[in-house]
């Protein structure tokens, strides 16, 4: 069956016959026309979730398409029982209209379009500009009272993350039935410790900690004292570090593929990894011809190993790292490793899941001759400031503005250890400074969960790398000394 999403992409609509199969609503029957209007999940070769419309009556549906395949049938029958027994078990969840085929192949459950309802990750993780302080700490203590609630029903997600609850009218919904697993009775406070670890690990640290706080609040609240005690515990410190680097390492994998948020696409030699959201016409000057973009805009760097150049597309200064071709024997040597473009794509991500700053990757390209890699295009948001030295120069007799750096230059240095992370060339001119950030860049040599027996001697040079940019007697290098050699003990 082929994929809905690559058809309706070009096409800007498609239309949907469909013969219901189950109703669980007595209004309807019999078959069905949906315009998809809006691609809201896609996992390739397995299922596609839309927004669409009927057209008989006008009303707004979400359509879930399994494509035909050897998981088709348990994951659609896990979808429709999932949002039958959450029904059962009072926990709010849209509400099951109908399941249907397209005579294709494919079997689709069609439920209700919760009105007026965005993901709980735009809001809980700031996405969303329109919602108030209070809405946020109201709908992260509902998040909390919701889990509690799955657990004393016996009902867990397999995958529990934000974008698997809606938010609506001060209510959260809960989606994805397909994950969810059903038990008899409550769940333990060590067992949802563990849920929650494992959660809280898929999460940025900022999240995490608000999160966190929200529920002592209502442990302290429900008077559930012995969960608290164990969420406050150093065992659950040290589930939370293994989880972070379990998800760390699915996400660099996730990175590489087709998914919800990245379209792949291989045509001969040729691969492409784009940002879903990325401009159609500069998706497909990158399927044709992308090294024309490096006659636009202007040059940065033009050195041997890479070229690079700053353009303006749709409005949007995007930076293009070329990755020049290497000797024969090189390339041979390297034919099963990543390429360096590909690093500086998942490291991005990486890092932007991190909280850490860098410029947002937007898409790659392999160009490869005789299954070896020739050339690679690597796509980033253009990031301004100036190099470390020269703002903490200019900083000189701001003490201030120092600090700010300085501080920032700390938390970077202390979530790197947390995620065993080493940069590889830490210098100052890797490190932009603009009025409220410290951006990381040149990012193809970084390596996360570094062995430990290897990490600390690695991280400790990448500290030194940095030191090195300033003399010895320099008080800025005293200062960033001082102030850092905690994380390095």
């Amino acid at each position: 069956m082929k994929s809905l999403k690559d058809s309706t992409d070009a096409a800007g609509s498609n239309v949907v016959q469909l013969e219901i199969v189950d109703t669980y609503n007595a209004a309807w029957s019999g078959p069905v026309e949906l315009a998809l209007q809006q691609s809201l999940r896609y996992l390739k070769g397995r299922r596609e979730v839309w927004l669409a419309r009927d057209a008989a009556s006008g009303q707004l549906l979400v359509a879930k398409c399994f494509i035909s395949g050897k998981k088709q049938q348990r994951e659609f029958k896990r979808e429709v029982d999932g949002l039958v027994r959450l029904a059962e078990r009072s926990i709010a969840c849209p509400k099951l209209l109908c399941t249907a085929a397209d005579g294709l192949g494919g079997l689709w459950v069609i439920t209700e379009f919760i009105e007026q309802s965005i993901e709980l990750s735009a809001l809980l993780l700031r996405r969303s500009t329109n919602v108030s302080s209070a809405e946020m700490s109201q709908a992260m203590r509902s998040l909390i009272k919701v889990l509690f609630q799955h657990w004393d029903s016996g009902v867990y997600q397999t995958d529990a993350h934000l974008r698997n609850f809606l938010w609506a009218k001060q209510s959260i919904y809960t989606i994805d039935a397909g994950s969810i697993r059903f038990t008899r009775g409550t769940r333990s406070a060590s067992w949802r410790v563990r849920r929650m670890a494992a959660m809280l690990g898929k999460s940025a640290e900022s999240f995490r900690s608000r999160f966190l706080q929200s529920a002592f609040e209502v442990c302290d609240e429900l008077g559930d004292f012995q969960l608290l005690r164990k969420l406050k515990s150093a065992r659950f410190r040290t589930l939370l570090a293994r989880e972070e680097a379990k998800n760390l390492r699915r996400l660099l994998k996730k990175s590489q593929r087709d998914c919800s948020q990245y379209q792949k696409t291989r045509q001969g030699q040729h691969t492409l990894i784009y940002q879903r959201q990325l401009d159609p016409e500069l998706i497909s000057q990158l399927k044709t011809a992308p090294d024309h973009l490096m006659d636009l805009g202007h040059r940065l760097k033009n050195g041997n190993t890479c070229t690079v150049q700053q353009i303006e597309w749709a409005g949007q200064k995007i930076v293009i790292k070329r990755y020049n071709p290497k000797p024969f024997f090189y390339r041979l040597r390297h034919r099963f490793h990543l390429s360096r473009a590909m690093r500086s794509w998942a490291n991005g991500i990486a890092l932007n899941h991190l909280e850490i700053s860098t410029p947002k990757p937007l898409a790659i390209v392999e160009e490869r001759e005789f299954g070896l890699l020739k050339r690679a295009y690597f796509l980033m948001e253009s990031c301004e400031g100036q190099s470390l030295s020269e703002y903490l120069a200019s900083a000189i007799n701001n003490q201030e503005d120092t600090e700010r750096v300085i501080a920032q230059l700390a938390t970077i240095f202390g979530r790197f250890k947390d995620v065993r992370a080493i940069h590889g060339d830490f210098k100052a001119s890797n490190i932009l400074v603009d009025e409220s950030n410290l951006c990381i860049i040149d990012t193809d040599g970084m390596k996360f969960l570094v062995n430990r027996a290897r990490f600390q001697k690695d991280f400790k040079s990448d500290f030194d790398r940095l030191l090195s940019n300033w003399e010895d007697a320099s008080p800025v290098r005293h200062e960033i000394k001082n102030r850092l050699k905690e994380i390095f003990e």
